[in-house]
């Protein structure tokens, strides 16, 4: 595991840092959460033959709500798994056109994931969509996800800013 520090990367940009600090805590506590219902779950199935009411689809809205709220801060800071192979002999310049080029990258991929999301969280709420057992309607958590991941985007576009400028630190 790198422990190297944040600077150079996104993390100390005023606006986004405190947003994903909150979604980091929020992404902690839904884990939580998960682990206390999927215990609960487990105990009341095997011990007392009656497990949790809807218990599959509570688990399955929350792992995408952990996924996406801890995929801003992973952007921020850079936290991705990264092949780093070739970095020794890469030159300096073209691993800087590089990092800009694969921050513009995903920052692209996050927008289309993003405007994706939101056309699928309109089409929910155009027909109803609700989930199987609680009835929940789905076009919330849809919602939720695009705007998480439109703020991933502008992450990943805050990192690609600071490679071209020059203010990530290398190395």
């Amino acid at each position: 595991m790198d422990l190297k520090s944040t600077y150079g990367t996104a993390d100390h940009i005023r606006g986004l840092t405190p947003l994903a600090g909150l979604l980091s805590r929020i992404a902690c506590l839904l884990l939580f959460a998960m682990m206390l219902f999927t215990f609960a779950d487990v105990v009341g199935r095997y011990f007392f033959a009656s497990p949790l009411p809807a218990a599959y689809e509570i688990v399955s809205l929350m792992m995408p709500a952990i996924i996406f709220c801890a995929l801003p801060l992973t952007v921020l800071r850079e936290g991705h798994v990264t092949v780093d192979l070739l970095d020794s002999i890469v030159p300096r310049a073209a691993a800087r056109v590089q990092a800009v080029v694969v921050h513009l990258a995903s920052a692209a991929a996050l927008a289309l994931i993003s405007w994706r999301l939101v056309i699928r969280s309109m089409d929910q709420l155009t027909y109803e969509e609700v989930t199987d057992e609680l009835f929940l309607e789905l076009w919330p958590f849809s919602a939720v996800m695009a705007t998480l991941c439109a703020i991933a985007a502008l992450a990943a576009l805050a990192n690609s800013i600071l490679s071209l400028t020059g203010r990530k630190a290398w190395g």
